[in-house]
């Protein structure tokens, strides 16, 4: 098949391996390399065109199979728009089964956090400075020349020439080491598999580890900073738990000899699932026993467990291009929470996942500017913007609901053989479903199409007719959309609608494949009927009054699981927003939901009542908001209180921490006193339980004076730990104090506060609505600033920043403003992220028109039971 997209390299000469050395010097930042690459040429060639990008080659050279004469490239054209470099040899050369592609080069070590770039650490008590590499998606090109795209998979000799007294790493074990003069070492590691070049790494810096072998066999080590050895224990027992726990559920051994896992204190994403070398962020691998919340230590599971699944389902089995990404980040997002769920049971990480993947992978993917999971991207700008939402939590779910549908052991019998049939290839959606279809015999692709191919998701309409003992539902399904307008392109789904109630016995199912069915279900008067039993669809439901009434009355009995508790919370505040239902109606349920003691249903009750007060602020009725908020969370904190219990479960140690941050940001003053008095004690002492230090600095921030604003910075200055870091950025955007919050923004852009963190601050205010406007100005007037900074990153930082920054403006004055200015300073690869973020805004502007209205007569009607406030 023909290539048509212009970025892509011509198919007709093709990688077999690569033999690669460098040498990076960590003083001037800049390194040198060479490498000899095998070649099959397909047909007569004259020149070789490959990726090559803030390179400049030095030489070049083929030599052709079976001749002793070498042909140095007579020109070297690079081409920046394509991120290509073409090597002209002046000659027609025969076609080649083993050439060899001499190239020498040179490059920078960035500060950029993508392609071989620099980071910084301290060992011994002084600055230090370290290599790493991060490839993902199309950065590779950076290192090394190369074909940059997944199909073009090779094997990899790495060499790497590094001072003496530094650890060097690659994908695979040492081969080989001897001395190389001047005080540095020649490393040589063992022959890759077949692979793709994002998945090539190394990491070249003063590390230590600890190590054990999984019961497979395979050596597994933590590497982290010098003094942080200790911190990389947790992460291990993880790795040592999951790794052969995916072999075993896959029925496939892990394919390398070892598994290294690096924490870099400087790194853009959460982690990258390089083979053999995976790389994280210090917050998403180390644990310190002492100082470390329980958030803390279930994300650096999460983490590793999601990377982990990446070295069969990415690195083993590869997707052709990266329009089938989400095969590889759907995937290990429905993987990861497995391998988690049967290391910590007491978790409960399936309701976590539904709070946060699905209701996550619903609220991205009702925008009119999503995007279809099986998306055409053609360069690396729009490559990089589908590392999304859509990517990782709808891909997810569509996994989730392939199981559900299959059941598990087909599913995973499906799973085994396409993970046989493409070992060390590639292979694209079409495939995943022919071994589906091949082992369960049901119709996946037709089903399926619809879910991975076009944006967005149903809305079920639901109406209802009693007749005697039965009840009569007419189904109607339309795409749902966050701004509550009509779908123009009228889609539609093969909808299946599984339904339990009051008088069903087990579940009802229905393919809604069309606009519209009816279904007659034994539902006595008085009965109850919900829709998308066990939330396992990916859909919207709206019900009329007479069959809402019920669930709601069920729900304040806490008489549904998490999921479905959430899933009716979740779709009733989401047709809210969308002008289906009235902010009474949402506000209604959160009230009758308050008896609830988990914290994944109080954590998307309070995100409503903060999406609520971030909107519709400019209205008189906050203070009534507050003591809405205080009402409701102020039996949650005194059935936690401040300390921990013998009988807590996991849920109430999350849930403690949460409800006393809201409740003191609600200002209930008993909350904020005490707060701020473990704050002054945790400055002399040191000695506040981590799992109670965000709710306290948050507090702290929001009610302190600048005593407690310079305490914070101290606190951050003198921590170890990056968690303990992140912790005070996320306190400090809770900041209300008009002359803090300009230095707080300074500080933000300041060598103190590493690039991957300032987005915490600069996106974060955009939620606090004391600092957003100062914000969005900040981030106007250094556009410049950032723009150079994040430009061309692996992860969408500085759309991260945009997004935060501007989706709190709920005016239309402030929808054309934004719109203006990033009309005027567009930015390459953010441009889904703009039309998104506007599109929230215009959105904003409806609901607030109408809300504060809505918001004002809930006050009035309910102000009796708001004013016993005790």
């Amino acid at each position: 098949m023909p290539v048509t997209n212009p970025y892509r390299l011509d198919r007709s000469v093709v990688p077999v391996t690569y033999a690669i050395e460098l040498e990076p010097d960590l003083e001037r930042f800049v390194f040198r390399g060479s490498e000899e690459i095998v070649i099959r040429a397909l047909k007569p060639f004259s020149r070789i065109t490959l990726h090559a990008l803030d390179l400049k080659i030095v030489k070049a050279s083929l030599d052709p199979a079976g001749s002793r004469d070498s042909l140095p490239a007579r020109r070297i054209d690079y081409d920046p728009e394509m991120e290509t470099v073409t090597l002209d040899f002046g000659r027609v050369i025969p076609r080649q089964k083993a050439a060899r592609l001499r190239l020498e080069f040179t490059g920078e070590l960035n500060d950029q956090m993508h392609g071989f770039y620099r980071t910084r650490y301290e060992a011994g008590g002084r600055e230090r400075w370290g290599a790493a590499t991060q490839f993902e998606a199309t950065d590779a090109r950076r290192a090394f020349p190369c074909w940059d795209e997944p199909d073009f998979k090779a094997q990899f000799d790495i060499t790497l020439t590094v001072p003496s007294g530094l650890t060097a790493l690659s994908n695979m074990p040492v081969r080989s080491q001897r001395r190389a003069g001047n005080g540095k070492k020649r490393i040589s590691y063992e022959t890759t598999p077949v692979m793709s070049t994002y998945l090539v790494a190394f990491v070249v810096a003063d590390l230590v580890y600890s190590e054990a072998k999984d019961r497979d066999g395979v050596l597994i080590r933590v590497y982290t900073a010098p003094g942080k050895k200790e911190q990389g224990r947790f992460g291990l027992d993880v790795a040592l738990h999951t790794l052969p726990f995916f072999a075993d559920w896959f029925g496939i051994p892990y394919a390398l000899p070892k598994l290294d896992m690096v924490a870099l204190p400087d790194f853009a994403s959460g982690a990258m699932e390089n083979w053999g070398l995976v790389t994280y962020r210090e917050t998403a691998l180390l644990v310190d026993p002492k100082q470390s919340s329980a958030s803390a230590r279930q994300r650096v599971a999460e983490v590793i467990d999601h990377e982990l699944a990446h070295q069969w389902f990415g690195n083993l089995v590869t997707m052709k291009w990266w329009t089938d990404l989400w095969l590889n980040e759907g995937f290990a997002s429905f993987m990861g929470p497995k391998a988690v769920d049967r290391q910590f049971p007491e978790w409960k990480v399936w309701d976590q996942y539904f709070a946060n993947e699905c209701l996550g992978a619903l609220r991205a993917d009702s925008l009119r500017n999503t995007h279809p999971i099986e998306i055409p991207v053609k360069n690396p700008h729009e490559i990089r913007e589908i590392f999304d939402a859509i990517t990782y939590s709808r891909g997810s779910v569509v996994y989730r609901m392939l199981e559900h549908y299959l059941g598990e052991a087909v599913f995973r019998q499906g799973l085994r053989r396409y993970l046989k049939r493409h070992a060390f290839g590639n292979a694209g959606t079409g495939d995943l479903w022919r071994a589906l279809e091949e082992v369960s015999g049901k119709p996946v692709s037709s089903l399926m199409a619809a879910y991975t191919r076009q944006p967005g998701y149903p809305l079920v309409s639901v109406e209802s007719r009693r007749r005697g003992e039965n009840l009569t539902l007419s189904l109607e399904q339309s795409r749902f959309l966050f701004d509550g307008a009509e779908d123009r392109d009228n889609l539609r789904w093969k909808v299946p609608v599984a339904m339990t109630g009051a008088g069903l016995g087990k579940q009802h199912l229905t393919l809604l494949g069309g606009r519209r069915t009816s279904i007659r279900l034994p539902v006595p008067p008085g009965g109850w009927v919900k829709l998308n039993a066990g939330q396992t669809g990916f859909y919207r439901v709206r019900y009329p009054e007479e069959l809402l009434r019920p669930l709601v009355a069920r729900l304040e009995q806490r008489a549904f699981s998490v999921s479905e508790c959430l899933g009716i919370l979740s779709d009733v505040f989401a047709l809210t927003r969308s002008g289906h239902a009235t902010t009474a109606q949402a506000l209604d349920l959160i009230w009758s939901a308050r008896k609830e003691t988990d914290f994944n249903v109080w954590a998307a009750m309070i995100g409503m009542l903060r999406d609520i007060e971030n909107v519709l602020t400019a209205d008189r009725a906050l203070p009534e908001l507050q003591v809405l908020g205080r009402k409701l969370l102020l039996p949650v904190a005194r059935r936690l209180g401040w300390d921990p219990r013998p009988e807590d479960r996991y849920s109430d140690i999350l849930l403690r921490s949460m409800a006393l941050s809201n409740l003191g940001h609600f200002g209930e003053l008993e909350t904020v006193q005490t707060a701020r008095r473990k704050f002054l004690d945790h400055t002399r002492n040191g000695r506040l339980n981590p799992n109670l230090r965000q709710a306290v600095y948050a507090i702290a921030a929001e009610f302190g004076t600048a005593a407690e604003y310079e305490g914070l910075l101290e606190i951050y200055a003198s921590a170890g730990m990056q968690e303990e870091k992140v912790r005070v950025l996320r306190a400090l955007t809770r900041v209300r104090d008009s002359k803090q919050i300009p230095r707080i923004l300074k500080f933000a852009l300041s060598p103190r506060v590493r690039p991957q963190d300032s987005y915490v601050i600069l996106g974060g205010f955009g939620g606090n609505p004391a600092a957003r406007e100062a914000a969005w100005d900040f981030v106007r007037a250094n556009w410049r600033v950032l723009e150079k900074r994040y430009r061309g990153g692996s992860v969408n930082l500085f759309g991260h920043i945009v997004e935060g920054a501007v989706t709190g403006f709920s005016t239309l004055e402030k929808w054309r403003s934004v719109r203006a200015f990033l009309n005027m300073h567009p930015v390459q690869g953010t441009e889904r992220t703009v039309r998104q973020s506007l599109e929230v805004i215009k959105s904003n502007a409806a609901w607030a028109g109408r809300g504060t209205r809505e918001l004002r007569a809930w006050f009035s009607a309910n102000a009796p039971t708001l004013r016993s406030e005790s």
